[in-house]
C-alpha cells in the first residue's frame, strides 16, 4: 500500500496529488523547478516541495523519479512530450512504470489498477504525475477520485479486524457520552481513516464481525458494564425498542455508527 506521494507541484494531476494525499493523511513531498514555479504562478507555500537549482520542469522529474519506487501517470490518450519524458527517465532509472489511461479505462478501473499494481510491486512510495490543467481541464478532479479510490482500496485489501487499541473514544475530560449520536462521533474520532474506510465499506451482514472488534471496548469505555441510563435510554430511543441490554445498545451504537461512515467514507467511485 501507498505510504508516501510525491508530486512536482504543477496544475492537474500533481497538484490532485498533493491535495489527495493532505486530505486522507498520506505523507507526502517531492521537488518542484526553482522559483516554486508552475502554470497558474508560484507554488502555494502550504504544499512542502523542495526546490530544484534549474528552472526546468526536467531537474524536478528526475529527482522526483529518483526518490521514488515507482513512477505513476494518469492522463487521457497520448503523453505530451515532458510526459514522455517522465517515462524515459523512469525506465532509465529502472523503476516501476504505470500509465493509467483514463481514455481506456473508467474511474474504478483504473482506481483498481493502481491498488493492484502498488501492491503487486511492493509500492511504498510513488511520484504521481500527468497532464496540465491547461491540456486537459477535466484531470484534475478525475484524478482526485481515482487516487482516493485507489487509497481507499489499498486499506480495505489490508483490513482485518483485530483487537481495538485506538485513542480513548470516552474523551478524556470529557465524560462518558449520553446520547447514540455522541457515542458516534467519539468513536470516528478514535478510529484511524483505514478502519473508518474498512466500517463504511463492510456490508450490513458483516456488522457481527465489526462487533467482535469493538464491542468490548465500546462496553467498557462508555460505561455499558457499569451503568450510564442516559446512553441504554438513548440506544432505546434510537433503536425503538425497550431497554436495550448492554450487548444490544452496543450493537446499536455500531450499527449507528456503520451508518455514518457509509454516508462519509463509502466509496463511490463508478
Amino acid at each position: 500500500m501507498i505510504h508516501k506521494i510525491l508530486s512536482g507541484g504543477q496544475t492537474g494531476v500533481q497538484r490532485a496529488a498533493l491535495d489527495t494525499a493532505i486530505k486522507l493523511g498520506i505523507s507526502y513531498g517531492g521537488w518542484i523547478r526553482r522559483g516554486r514555479r508552475s502554470e497558474d504562478g508560484p507554488l502555494d507555500g502550504r504544499y512542502q516541495l523542495r526546490e530544484t537549482e534549474s528552472v526546468g520542469i526536467q531537474g524536478a522529474i528526475a529527482r522526483n523519479v529518483e526518490d521514488a519506487e515507482g513512477t505513476l501517470i494518469i492522463s487521457r490518450g497520448s503523453l505530451s512530450d515532458w510526459l514522455a519524458f517522465s517515462v524515459r527517465t523512469t525506465l532509465q532509472k529502472q523503476k516501476q512504470l504505470l500509465h493509467a489511461d483514463l481514455s481506456q479505462r473508467s474511474l474504478f478501473e483504473a482506481a483498481t489498477l493502481i491498488c493492484d499494481w502498488a501492491e503487486a510491486h511492493m509500492i511504498r512510495t510513488v511520484y504521481i504525475t500527468g497532464p496540465l490543467d491547461s491540456e486537459d481541464g477535466a484531470i484534475y478532479g478525475n484524478s482526485c477520485s481515482v487516487l482516493e479510490a485507489s487509497v481507499y482500496l489499498g486499506f480495505i485489501k489490508s483490513t482485518s479486524f483485530g483487537p481495538f487499541r485506538g485513542a480513548d473514544p470516552a474523551g478524556a475530560g470529557e465524560g462518558q457520552p449520553a446520547t447514540v449520536e455522541q457515542a458516534v462521533e467519539r468513536l470516528k474520532a478514535a478510529l484511524s481513516l483505514k478502519d473508518r474506510v474498512a466500517v463504511a465499506n463492510t456490508g450490513s451482514d458483516q456488522l457481527d464481525e465489526i462487533y467482535r472488534w469493538l464491542a468490548e471496548y465500546i462496553k467498557k469505555a462508555f460505561g455499558l458494564y457499569t451503568g450510564n441510563p442516559e446512553l441504554l435510554r438513548s440506544c432505546a430511543a434510537y433503536a425503538g425498542s425497550g431497554d436495550p441490554l448492554p450487548d444490544e445498545a452496543c450493537m446499536v451504537i455500531i450499527r449507528a455508527l456503520w451508518e455514518e461512515l457509509r454516508r462519509t467514507h463509502r466509496m463511490r467511485l463508478v
